[in-house]
Parts: structure tokens; C-alpha cells; sequence
């Protein structure tokens, strides 16, 4: 068929129109766009009030006016089962905080970043170690760190003083020898425990953390490279769990807990116990429950101070598959990671330690958050296939240990078994 040349001019400008209403549809050309926006992006996340993001949602608002940011902040008690239902729902956030651990069970929910946006190499070189195992796969960024945290000794000053404890202690020996200084008994029970350590998950929130920090730290080959299979159930293994227990093991010349006593968070702020294995991230509830506390903060203790190491437990940001514009989400993530100010800004308003390598010399004089800051250069972990379900074999390793169903190479074979037998997904 034949057309005039005023038809083909007809037809050229109805092509352009319908060319050019795509391009803003998608976002490509914002101006005509509601309110002159090109992406509203929303953000879930846990642990952080809206006023926590107001600064770094503003400065990046300054310098793109075209995107919209809206934060939520989602209880963390439930918070993966909520976001995993409402990404099955297809109406979860753009952007997500994603904890270091979720990779393995969560990586096929996530848009990896661009590879024109930032290299391996470049992510290597402006963050701790630990992110790259955490949130690297295969060569595709998954995440970017807010925050890196990990666990550290909190202790009480005042019973320290008391005790005549002068400073805190930095090796494992020197650790137990502050236990018989601190730990008050009165008929043969304890009255006032040294430290919140040996128990279940029952009294401690960190307890089965600290157990994979002391399997780390005894050199414990937690999966085997040649067969990705679970092997920690060795002599080093062996070592680190009896190590552990020992705290909460009547008889044994360290024993200083049990469940019973309640909650290990609890008892520490209310100045009940002398020591306390803790994040960052709850230090806030510390202060909540007593305000007046007086308490210091000190790296954790090591078996071997040549060769320290540390255990984290941290957030990053996430760009949800099903997101619009993942583009937009990425650079938002990017911005508020990677830029200094921003970064320092949420540091600051989050309480939290920083993860850009460039900001941790800047906090470790800090007596709060410096212990945490420098530790984030000595953190490991291990690739576990799904950590809330290896979290719940390892405290049911523990408490078979404490009430002597097992013996500890039978609770670390159960458990080696157990963790074998857990799926993860495929991304």
C-alpha cells in the first residue's frame, strides 16, 4: 500500500508521539512525569526509624530530583517472612536491607548490580573482606553494606572496679581468668554470674553466634571446598564447643551461667552479670533497659591475638528482582554506601559502625563503637546453607551438650548431619 507524502507525515508524528509517551512511561525522559518524578523507589529495612534515612534520602533526593525515596521500617522479628511474602505478592520494596547471611537461602530474589556500576575489585578495595564473601557470588555484586557489626565484649565498670579488674581482657586465658575475679557465689550457687556465656538461645540471643565465632576462631573447617559439604564436627570443632559449654556446665572451674537466670541481655543492663557478648546494634536496648549503666566496650577475646578473629552480623542493601527500575535502585545503593558524608551521616544517626574501610580509622578512638569499627577488618564467617535453620541445629547441639544427651563429638556429628541436609536456593 502506498502512502502520500502527508500521510507519511501523519504517520511520523503519531510514531514520534507514541515513541516519546513510551520513553516517559519507562521513565527514560522524567519531565512530563507526575510531579516531574521519573521512579518512586521504596525502601524496607529493620532496626532504623525513618529519621535514621532523612539525611541520606534528602542528599540524594538533592542531586537526582527526579527520583522519589520513601523508607519503611519493617519489625524484625519478622521481617524476612514479611518480605519474602510480599515479594511473592509482587508488591515488595524496591530496595531491601539484606542481612550477610541470606545470600545462600535468598540470592535469587535479587537483582545483582550492574557490572558498569561497580567491579569486584573496586567492592574489594573500599570495603572489609567479609563483604566480598558475604555479597559477591560469581562475579555479581548482590548487596552493598550500611554497616558492618560484630560481636564484642561489653562489660560493667563498676564491677570491674570492684573486682579489681583493671582492664578488660584480650585472649581467651586471660578471659577466664577475669571469670573467678568477677563471678560472685553465695552457698554454692551463683549469685552473680561473671558472664552471660555456655547457654542456649533460650537466655542468649547471641549464643549460637558465639559458638560459630569459637569454631572460627579454633580453626574449624566449617564446609569443605572440594565437596561444599558441612565438616566441622573435627578436633578443632570438638575443642571450641567444650570450650563453649564449659560457662554453663555445673562443676566445670568456669561455670558461671544457666538459662534459668533469664534473659543474658536483661541481666547485664540491670548490672547482674559482669560481662556481655554483644553487637552494636544492642547497645541502644542496653541503654533502654538502664539507662544509667556504666559500662565500657572491648574487642573480643582471642585464642591467638596474631590471628584474630571476629564475627559479624550485619545488613547491606538489596535491589528486589521484580523492582521497576532496578537502575535507579542500584545507584541509591551505591550513593549512600559508597559516598563518604552520606555514609559518615548514617553511621552517625544509626549508632551503627561504619563499613567503608576509609571511615574506620575515623571512629576507632570512639569507646563505644571503635572496637566494633576495627574489628571489621578481622571479621570471618562461612557460607551456611540457611542460617536460621543452622542457627536452631546448632542451639539444639548446645543444649544436647548441657544436658548431657550428647557428648560433644556426638552433638557436633548430629549437627554436621543435620546441616547437610539443608536445601538453598539456586540464583
Amino acid at each position: 500500500m502506498q502512502f502520500t507524502k502527508p500521510q507519511k507525515i501523519i504517520l511520523g508524528i503519531v510514531g514520534f508521539v507514541i515513541l516519546f509517551f513510551l520513553l516517559v512511561l519507562v521513565g527514560i525522559i522524567p519531565g512530563l512525569r507526575k510531579n516531574g518524578t521519573s521512579a518512586t523507589l521504596k525502601i524496607w529495612g529493620v532496626g532504623d526509624s525513618s529519621d535514621v534515612w532523612a539525611a541520606s534520602i534528602q542528599s540524594y533526593s538533592a542531586s537526582h530530583p527526579g527520583v522519589a525515596v520513601t523508607y519503611t521500617q519493617i519489625d524484625q522479628s519478622n521481617y524476612e517472612s514479611t518480605l519474602v511474602n510480599a515479594l511473592a505478592a509482587g508488591n515488595g520494596p524496591d530496595i531491601f536491607m539484606f542481612n550477610n547471611a541470606w545470600l545462600p537461602k535468598n540470592g535469587d530474589k535479587i537483582a545483582p548490580a550492574p557490572v558498569s556500576l561497580m567491579s569486584t575489585s573496586t567492592f574489594a578495595g573500599i570495603f572489609p573482606q567479609v563483604a566480598s564473601q558475604d555479597f559477591i557470588s560469581n562475579g555479581y555484586i548482590y548487596a552493598m553494606p550500611l554497616s558492618i557489626d560484630t560481636l564484642a565484649l561489653i562489660y560493667n565498670k563498676g564491677i570491674f572496679n570492684q573486682s579489681g579488674v583493671a582492664v578488660p581482657p584480650k585472649t581467651w586465658a586471660q578471659f577466664e581468668s577475669v571469670i573467678r575475679e568477677t563471678r560472685m557465689e553465695t552457698s554454692g550457687a551463683i549469685s552473680r554470674p561473671a558472664v552471660a556465656l555456655g547457654g542456649t538461645l533460650t537466655s542468649m540471643a547471641n549464643a549460637t553466634d558465639i559458638l560459630n565465632l569459637l569454631l572460627l576462631q579454633e580453626g574449624t573447617e566449617m564446609i569443605s571446598p572440594e565437596s561444599n559439604q558441612a565438616t566441622f564436627s573435627s578436633t578443632a570443632g570438638q575443642t571450641a564447643l567444650a570450650f563453649y559449654t564449659q560457662f554453663a556446665t555445673p562443676g566445670s572451674a568456669y561455670y558461671t551461667w544457666k538459662d534459668s537466670l533469664g534473659s543474658a541481655l536483661n541481666s547485664f543492663a540491670n548490672g547482674k552479670t559482669a560481662m556481655f557478648v554483644g553487637y552494636a546494634s544492642q547497645i541502644p536496648q542496653i541503654k533502654a533497659e538502664n539507662p544509667y549503666i556504666n559500662f565500657g566496650v572491648s574487642t573480643m577475646p582471642q585464642f591467638n591475638l596474631s590471628n584474630q578473629i571476629n564475627y559479624p552480623n550485619y545488613w547491606g542493601l538489596a535491589v528486589s528482582k521484580q523492582s521497576q527500575y532496578q537502575a535507579q535502585a542500584w545507584d541509591f545503593i551505591n550513593f549512600v554506601t559508597t559516598d563518604p558524608t552520606t555514609a559518615n551521616n548514617y553511621a552517625t544517626a544509626s549508632g551503627r559502625p561504619p563499613a567503608l574501610r576509609s571511615l574506620i580509622a575515623q571512629y576507632e578512638s570512639d569507646p563505644i563503637l571503635g572496637p566494633y569499627a576495627s574489628q571489621a577488618l578481622t571479621a570471618e564467617d562461612w557460607v551456611e546453607p540457611d542460617a536460621d535453620s543452622v542457627s536452631t541445629i546448632f542451639n539444639n547441639m548446645i543444649e544436647s551438650v548441657l544436658n548431657k544427651t550428647s557428648s560433644v563429638s556426638q552433638a557436633l556429628q548430629t549437627a554436621e548431619f543435620s546441616v547437610n541436609n539443608i536445601g538453598s536456593s539456586q540464583y
